[in-house]
């Protein structure tokens, strides 16, 4: 199509459209434009044409966009996102630009869509639907919330009616994938378009449920954002329930092909029944919720089809291989021949996982923990067994994930007591029972306060303070540590602020990111809106990571650290020495600041060596520009020690032990006094 039959088109396509649509030379002034722009300039088509975003929209709307003109300019087709922020728009745009040729010209078709509008029904579709979901799921009959054919809720009355484990599973499918439609004539969703309320369908269910059954279907409208859609209503049909292949279908996973919980459980029922010995492997994906958040669930599936099918090529033909649900994986070896082949297949399973798994635009190496567990040492029924199993999986992870723990019974133990934690940590989020302590920095040459650490504290209201050694794991392997470390960055940037405009800020006040957190993209936003609502300065805020942390995604660290220092705030690595301590990172790292681990101050004492190692990791990391934190130091010998080697500052409890904020802030006073 040429220039001049798009320039009659486009406005008569796009103008009751709510989208930007425009053409531009290769000035990056508009050749036409559609509604949408006289809408928000408040001129017509022709005053615009001629003129640029930097005239219309102002220039930062215009410096937002100028570079992505020149590159589609040069032949490249684009789709981005941005946020705007000066005093005329505070939005984000979702974008796409590609380059069009007539004869020698290049010109720019440009579209893009306001994403903060589009977020705003979001939220509240997602009310909405919380609140739908709730009363459906106080019903018995099965409900489903159907737009044309598609299906975009049900209750949980709903799947087990049709032989799922959860509604997630065909929640986005159509719904003749599930029910076939008693006409030869219509299709299904066109007869309950139709059908009157009052009226009943009878439906039978299709290969794809677990479960074949009639069922009675009634349909009540409603509306969607104004769009037309339907309840269905499912109930069973007493009087003929069909049973056929029910057993068998309703043991398979429909992701992956292979057993589900329902026929995993089955399979170890029946060995047990038999007296079969056996060993059992539960096995987790570490970090797999980060996929779905990041990359979306479509990918996440992919993912865990390529583990069943990687799985299922590994092991043996006399294993049994189950998806458990989630990111979970179970396996069972019926008469092993000696413990050495659970060691074996582990390490084998490991690698397997660990190696790259292919997300469209980039590959990505996993890791996962191991939980086993033996038949009948350790459990005479399958809900013991996997329980266990279970349990054993989560000592994995503790204790640093890629590796296999076998159950004892002491687990059980830990596991109650976890469970407790967890649900009383919940508790705590919930109503704010968090504390924010802080630890006092000093300066290595005259020992005066120049920054602190803050440090989360929790006083339950029955067993007083519990120390962060008990709750942290808990919160990381519960999925609560992203909530708490929310809670802390919100807390130390209102407490900076507040400082700051005290006169008593000190220096700079160190965070620590968990794994969990900076390996989760949505953090950078989070801070994003978090530096915008309390107008902090960001260089008085030092992030800490640990080097597992920044090492487990060398790519994705890259990006995320990056973005960190795009804000402003410092980066410091914690702990260093007890990790990978890859010197190569700290070349590649945009980092800041190396804390040295308190293991090395402690045995200075008893290893002389360790002066030696001190002083060369100082050394480093002032070649590398980078200030020099000593942590953990309890003695004035170790305090003077660490000022003759050079190194910037010191925290431990021969000065300042950590500290509630109020009295923190008194000391703070009386070191600014003393300044």
């Amino acid at each position: 199509m040429s220039l001049s039959q798009i320039q009659h088109w486009l406005p008569l396509l796009t103008d009751n459209s709510p989208f930007l649509f425009a053409i531009l030379d290769k000035d990056h002034k508009y050749i036409t434009v559609n509604n949408r722009y006289c809408e928000l300039s408040g001129l017509n088509r022709e005053s615009l044409c001629g003129r640029s975003d930097s005239e219309i929209l102002g220039k930062h709307f215009y410096s937002s966009l100028k570079a992505y003109y020149d590159r589609a300019l040069n032949g490249e087709k684009i789709e981005a996102e941005i946020t705007l922020d000066d005093h005329r728009f505070d939005t984000s745009l979702h974008f796409s630009l590609f380059p069009i040729h007539e004869e020698d010209t290049t010109y720019i078709v440009f579209h893009a869509v306001d994403t903060s509008e589009r977020q705003q029904l979001l939220n509240s579709l997602k009310e909405s639907e919380s609140k739908y979901h709730k009363l459906t799921e106080l019903l018995s009959d099965s409900v489903f919330l159907i737009e044309g054919d598609i299906i975009v809720s049900a209750n949980g009355a709903s799947a087990k009616m049709l032989g799922f484990n959860n509604p997630t599973e065909f929640i986005g499918e159509s719904i003749e994938q599930l029910l076939h439609s008693p006409s030869r004539t219509q299709c299904l969703s066109e007869l309950i378009s139709s059908l009157p309320s009052e009226q009943q369908l009878t439906v039978r269910t299709t290969a794809n449920c677990s479960l074949r059954a009639e069922l009675i279907l009634t349909v009540e409208e409603t509306h969607i954002l104004g769009s037309p859609a339907h309840l269905v209503i499912l109930k069973e049909n007493k009087k003929q329930i069909a049973m056929s292949n029910h057993i068998a279908a309703s043991q398979v996973d429909l992701l992956t092909g292979i057993y589900n919980r329902h026929g995993f459980t089955h399979v170890i029922e029946k060995m047990i029944k038999e007296d079969i010995p056996f060993f059992m492997l539960y096995l987790d994906i570490d970090n797999f919720k980060n996929i779905n958040d990041s990359l979306g669930h479509h990918i996440g599936d992919r993912v865990l089809k390529e583990i069943s099918n990687r799985l299922q090529k590994l092991l043996p033909k006399h294993a049994v291989v189950g998806h458990l649900g989630g990111d979970e994986f179970g396996i069972l070896f019926p008469k092993p021949e000696h413990n050495q082949v659970l060691e074996q297949l582990s390490e084998k399973i490991i690698s397997l996982i660990n190696q790259p798994f292919d997300l469209v635009h980039f590959s990505k190496r996993l890791a996962c923990s191991i939980g086993s567990v033996q038949y009948p040492a350790d459990g005479s029924d399958a809900r013991s067994l996997l329980q266990n199993a279970d349990t054993a999986m989560y000592e994995a992870k503790d204790r640093g994930r890629n590796r296999l723990i076998k159950f004892h019974d002491q687990m059980n133990k830990e596991a109650r007591m976890r469970l407790w934690l967890e649900i009383e940590l919940q508790k705590a989020l919930q109503n704010n029972g968090l504390e924010v302590w802080y630890q006092p920095k000093v300066s290595a040459r005259d020992f005066r306060i120049n920054g602190a650490e803050a440090l989360v504290r929790w006083k339950h209201p029955v067993e007083g303070y519990i120390s962060p050694a008990r709750f942290i794991p808990v919160a990381e392997r519960s999925g609560l540590i992203e909530t708490l470390g929310k809670v802390v960055m919100r807390e130390v940037f209102q407490t900076v602020k507040e400082w700051k405009n005290q006169g008593i800020l000190p220096g700079r006040i160190a965070i620590n990111l968990s794994p969990e957190q900076f390996g989760n993209p949505q953090l950078i936003e989070y801070m994003e809106r978090l530096l915008k609502t309390t107008q902090v300065d960001p260089n008085c805020i030092t992030l800490e990571l640990t080097e597992s942390a920044v090492m487990s995604d060398g790519e994705h660290a890259i990006q995320m650290l990056d973005a960190i220092k795009k804000l402003g705030f410092t980066l410091s690595i914690d702990d260093f020495g007890t990790g990978y301590s890859s010197l190569a990172y700290l070349a590649r790292f945009p980092l800041d600041e190396l804390k040295i681990d308190r293991g090395f101050i402690n045995e200075i004492d008893t290893l002389p060596k360790q002066i030696t190692i001190i002083e060369n990791v100082i050394n480093l990391g002032k070649n590398l520009n980078m200030d020099i934190v000593a942590e953990g130091v309890e003695t004035r010998q170790q305090a003077m020690l660490l000022s003759s080697l050079n190194c910037d500052s010191i925290q431990g409890f021969h000065f300042y032990k950590p500290q509630p904020k109020h009295e923190i802030e008194a000391l703070l006073v009386q070191n600014k006094r003393a300044r």
